[in-house]
């Protein structure tokens, strides 16, 4: 008798919400050629969780419960290169989409985008492709082509993924110490980023950063 080699995909899922977590475990379960093998809500188990299944693919979200998703994606790429990894965030994709496919992602799906849009993406993964918005690929594109000459980046593009961290972490509320754990960082680095994300941004008070931060992450409902 011919044994017949499986061909399913093993699929992880790192959010650090429950309820999405199941969500997505029951989309993917409901496909007769995908699986998920496992799931995690923080960086740190995301990371020990993919290193242990070795799994196909990873859907990430750029928001964890302990760390953050651009991090696990840097971080996973250089033990899993192979790795395929599919982001769905609530995060802004025409933002975001440049970072984390040079962090090593190869997809971005927005949590407003319908169910279907899960399983049409890791599809694509799995065939070799990338997955963005259609406005986004030929962003992407033209850049990658040199087709259009890059613009003197202003306003949020122009802070680091670090930068962009901390100002996210301000408009949700949390002090500078607090801001310094989350990230495990030294509340020296964390001032730091701020005056940096002050200069990129023009602005000169310690409000101002607060009120810009905090109307930022108000406006995407994180």
């Amino acid at each position: 008798m011919t044994k017949t080699l499986s061909t399913v995909a093993r699929i992880a899922v790192v959010d650090d919400h429950g309820i999405v977590r199941f969500g997505y475990s029951q989309l993917i379960n409901q496909e007769p050629d995908m699986k998920v093998c496992g799931m995690a809500s923080s960086e740190q188990e995301g990371h020990t969780l993919l290193t242990k299944e070795s799994p196909e693919l990873a859907i990430i979200d750029l928001s964890l419960k302990e760390g953050n998703g651009l991090d696990l994606i840097q971080s996973i790429t250089k033990t899993l290169p192979q790795l395929k990894i599919l982001v769905i965030s609530a995060h802004d994709e025409s933002l975001y989409a440049h970072r984390v496919l040079a962090a090593g992602a190869r997809g971005y799906i927005n949590k407003e985008e319908a169910p279907e849009k899960l399983i049409e993406g890791i599809h694509a993964l799995l065939q070799g492709d990338f997955f963005f918005s259609e406005s986004v690929t030929k962003t992407l594109i033209r850049g990658r082509l040199g087709s259009v000459k890059p613009a003197v980046v202003q306003g949020l593009e122009s802070l680091t993924n670090r930068e962009l961290q901390v100002f996210e972490q301000i408009g949700n509320g949390h002090s500078t110490r607090e801001i310094a754990d989350t990230l495990f960082l030294s509340v020296k680095t964390i001032e730091r980023h701020k005056e940096n994300i002050k200069s990129k941004l023009h602005i000169d008070h310690a409000t101002q950063l607060v009120r810009h931060a905090t109307q930022w992450v108000m406006k995407r409902g994180y």
